[in-house]
């Protein structure tokens, strides 16, 4: 019998701890969950791993949120991105409707610290589970 595939999560942070976080919280919640902290090579390892959720951090050295969410949106990704930053909220919103004007979606922001609750709700919400 073939299996259903668990839904996949790769956690985009230069911080590494974070993206770690990101991982064992994703994994809790049963997803396939990944983790890279170089941002330069985001498109490929998103290519190989198909994920349903890219969880990005705004602010990262070589490319950052909005270059990479053009990135995104002219490889045509169309899973769920969950926007998790230390940024002002109002930043995070700004992000997240960025995303969205460019045909991504981008269901949630969160932001640092991450209060690991909260980011279970999030990964077990319908707006982001139905990815999978």
């Amino acid at each position: 019998m073939i299996g259903i595939r668990q839904p996949r999560l790769l956690a985009i942070d230069d911080d590494v701890s974070s993206a770690e976080l990101i991982v064992r919280v994703a994994e809790r919640c049963r997803y396939e969950a990944f983790a890279t902290s170089d941002s330069r090579g985001v498109l490929n390892l998103a290519s190989a791993l198909a994920p349903d959720v890219l969880s990005i951090d705004i602010r990262m050295p070589n490319l950052d949120a909005n270059d990479l969410l053009i990135l995104l949106a002219n490889a045509k990704y169309a899973g769920k991105i969950l926007i998790i930053s230390g940024q002002d909220p109002e930043i995070l919103e700004e992000t997240r409707v960025k995303a969205i004007s460019l045909g991504l979606n981008a269901p949630f922001a969160l932001q640092k610290p991450i209060e690991i609750a909260q980011l279970r709700m999030t990964l077990l919400s319908d707006e982001v589970n139905a990815a999978a």
